[in-house]
This record gives structure tokens, C-alpha cells and sequence, in this order.
């Protein structure tokens, strides 16, 4: 990357209406590439987008340009296994789209796994979204499987797997 205007940072409680305000705008203008939808968060109390944040099972991580607010992406640890790590909710405004910065985001999670003490990481991508494939194959995610839901655009489509071993 040859913009080193660009900088990421792990959102903290006192950041929750950034994060709201991005998050808001990716389901707005990629309802497709999400698995869940603006209706249902814009309707979030203060607490929910709060707890998000306060949650030490996951974080969300803000991209910036300059002091613009550009990017989202997070991190989870799965419900049912600790050991485990999800990446979700990637956005980044499309001006700023193709310059690499996926990367910043796959680093940041990444790394905050490992300090977790996981010994894997997963993420998928709806059918398709090529973009998103081409980022994490070049982290070294391997695919696992397909499989067929109904994300909330109301389309029915695969959801592609893929796995990343840390240990």
C-alpha cells in the first residue's frame, strides 16, 4: 500500500456511534454481502451497539483515512468452541475499494486470534463475491465446504467456507 494515510483501530465503547454509523451504512449500500440487514439494526438501542463493543469474545476493528471513517470488519470467537475464530462484517466505503487494505483488516484479526489462543479462523463469503475469496486465499484460507441459506436480501445462494490453521 502507498497511502499511508490509511490506519486502523480497534473501536472501544466510547466509539459505538462510529460504529453504528458505518455498520448502518454497509447494510444500506451492501445489503447483499451481509448476513444480517439494516432493518434489523438500525431498530438497535445505545446498550446493543455498546455491548457490542464491551464484549471481550469479539472485536470490531474501524479503518480510516485521514480521520474519515471508511472501513468496518470484526472478529468473534465461535459460541461453541473458544478455540475458534470467525471474521465477519467487512465493509469498506467503494471509493477506497482496490487498493489493498483488506489486508489491514486480515492482519488485525488475525493477530487478535492468536491472542486469543485460537487455533483457527474462519470466514466465508456469499457465492460469487470474488473479492472477498481472492482476500482470504491470499492469507492462506482453505476451502471447506458449501452451504445453501437464505441470506436477508431474500435470496437463496451458498455461503462458501473457508479455514485458516493457526496451531
Amino acid at each position: 500500500m502507498e497511502n499511508t494515510a490509511y490506519t486502523l483501530q480497534r473501536l472501544v465503547p466510547a466509539q459505538w456511534e462510529e460504529y453504528k454509523s458505518i455498520r448502518l451504512e454497509a447494510l444500506k449500500t451492501n445489503p447483499e454481502m451481509f448476513g444480517s440487514n439494516y432493518a434489523k439494526e438500525v431498530a438497535y438501542s445505545q446498550n446493543d451497539w455498546l455491548s457490542f463493543l464491551e464484549s471481550d469474545s469479539r472485536a470490531m476493528f474501524a479503518l480510516y483515512h485521514d480521520k474519515s471513517l471508511i472501513g468496518l470488519s470484526g472478529v468473534t470467537l465461535k459460541k461453541d468452541d473458544a478455540t475458534t475464530a470467525i471474521l465477519f462484517a467487512s465493509f469498506i466505503k467503494l471509493s477506497h475499494r482496490g487498493k489493498g487494505l483488506s489486508k489491514l483488516f486480515y492482519e488485525a484479526r488475525i493477530d487478535w486470534a492468536r491472542q486469543k489462543k485460537c487455533g483457527s479462523v474462519i470466514v466465508s463469503h456469499r457465492a460469487g463475491n470474488e473479492f472477498s475469496k481472492a482476500a482470504n486465499q491470499r492469507f492462506g484460507f482453505t476451502y471447506t465446504h458449501a452451504e445453501e441459506v437464505s441470506w436477508p436480501d431474500g435470496v437463496r445462494a451458498d455461503e462458501l467456507m473457508y479455514k485458516l490453521e493457526l496451531s
